[in-house]
């Protein structure tokens, strides 16, 4: 059984390009559960109603079709948002010595109310970046099986780190010492079934003993790690906070760059010319009066003060060489940051800080990222054959980024999450329970 919706006056942003269709057309194709559902469709609206028949399949009556005309407004379609640095566990404020609040089987109930959290603010994929364990894995697992319902999630499972590292105390990271160790921590990522593998290569701005241009492995360690996960086909990314070690990895292989709190013109240059991306996360030097309502400690908001200015220099000098830079927070994709969520504030921060086009943060948040997390084949742009991963605004983000606040409908796989427009008002669909609101981050505490 087949039926189909056509989404009609409406502009479109397909994120295959750096144009909108001012008059757009989309229509998806509703299938039984045997296959996930997919974009017929996406471009310039037919000249009338009569031609839509033309797109679709031959003996489609009007009883197959439901008609979204969204001509009373004016309302932008584009592809869902996607987090490429996410830590779904995340607990803050930060502790200085190792301890699990929560053990493995609540964190995996966390993590999936975290990532409901993250399809419900419009981000429907997301890659976790270094988690505790295997939850993060297992609630993958349940969405990819359709036990649950929730937003593609790309993991790196568990952290790399060297004893008194980045993170090393941190339940769950896995600490290694020398070549040997690193080698077996990766091999037993890729066992557990990681998609991408995390190295924590330098200090960053949350330990109170570390500094962000300490470079904490060494280049044999780092070397051992790409070897082993690239002769797997598995990509690498890394914490790295200052531009020596970024071109100390990006020459050893490294495939995406996390942070970079300085980085050079040359380093940039390199990174370009080599297809290295950048998920900048601007969002945790710029989000001090979050952190400090969370308790986070002194030493930790000092450095996020001094890392500022340079962290928004790096992402300038990373967008005028080139690179692929990607929409990445550090913080949960549903933290409420400066009247929005982090994903849209992170929008917002590159283009109103960094100096990237309303446009180019777009495609930073939806195509970039797809490429990145290597789902670009069914997610990332709008267009024929792709899932229907997307979202609905009120306003034209291409134009005026913080339009992306205005979020009116969410999609993903063509099922529809929530809308308020008029033509289709629905909350809460398929997520929760009636009454049980999907907000907070963390500030929410169980």
């Amino acid at each position: 059984m087949q039926d189909f919706t056509i989404i009609k006056n409406i502009r479109i942003i397909t994120g295959i390009d750096d144009m909108a269709i001012e008059n757009g057309a989309m229509i998806i194709m509703n299938r039984d559960r045997i296959e996930e559902d997919r974009i017929l469709y996406c471009g310039s609206a037919p000249e009338d109603d009569s031609a839509y028949l033309k797109l679709l399949p031959p003996g489609t009556s009007e009883n197959d079709i439901t008609v979204m005309d969204l001509s009373e407004g004016s309302f932008t379609l584009l592809p869902g948002l996607i987090n490429t640095h996410v830590h779904l566990d995340l607990d803050l404020p930060y502790l200085s010595y190792k301890a699990d609040p929560w053990g493995d089987a609540y964190r995996t109930l966390v993590v999936y109310r975290r990532a409901a959290e993250a399809l419900m603010c419009g981000v429907t994929a997301l890659r976790g970046v270094g988690i505790v364990g295997e939850c993060e894995l297992a609630v993958r697992k349940a969405f990819e099986n359709e036990m649950l319902f929730g937003p593609r999630i790309i993991s790196c499972g568990s952290p790399l780190s060297p004893t008194g590292g980045h993170g090393w105390l941190v339940p769950g990271t896995i600490v290694c010492d020398g070549k040997d160790e690193f080698i077996r921590g990766v091999r037993s990522q890729i066992a557990q079934g990681a998609d991408q593998i995390k190295l924590l290569y330098t200090g960053g701005l949350a330990g109170a003993y570390e500094g962000t241009y300490d470079i904490q492995m060494t280049a044999e360690e780092i070397a051992a790690c790409l070897e082993v996960a690239h002769r797997n086909g598995k990509k690498v990314t890394a914490h790295l906070s200052n531009d020596r070690a970024i071109r100390e990895a990006v020459e050893l292989g490294i495939d995406c760059v996390e942070h970079a709190y300085s980085l050079s013109e040359a380093t940039a240059e390199r990174m370009a010319k080599k297809g290295v991306y950048y998920s900048a996360t601007l969002c945790v030097s710029h989000s001090n009066d979050y952190m400090r309502r969370l308790g986070v400690p002194d030493y930790t908001l000092k450095k996020q003060e001094e890392a500022a200015k340079g962290h928004l220099e790096s992402c300038r000098r990373a967008a005028a060489a080139g690179v692929k830079i990607c929409t990445g927070t550090d913080l949960l994709p549903s933290d409420p940051i400066d009247g929005t969520n982090a994903t849209v504030r992170e929008a917002e921060l590159l283009v109103e800080d960094a100096g990237l086009s309303p446009m180019e943060a777009i495609i930073a948040a939806t195509r970039n990222g797809a490429e990145l997390l290597g789902i670009d084949d069914v997610t990332g742009t709008l267009e024929s054959g792709k899932s229907g991963d997307f979202i609905i605004v009120e306003g034209k983000p291409d134009e005026k980024i913080r339009d992306l606040r205005n979020l009116r409908l969410v999609s993903r796989g063509c099922r529809l999450v929530w809308s308020s427009l008029p033509v289709m008002d629905r909350n809460n669909y398929r997520i929760t329970a009636p009454g049980i609101e999907l907000g907070g981050g963390v500030f929410k505490k169980w």
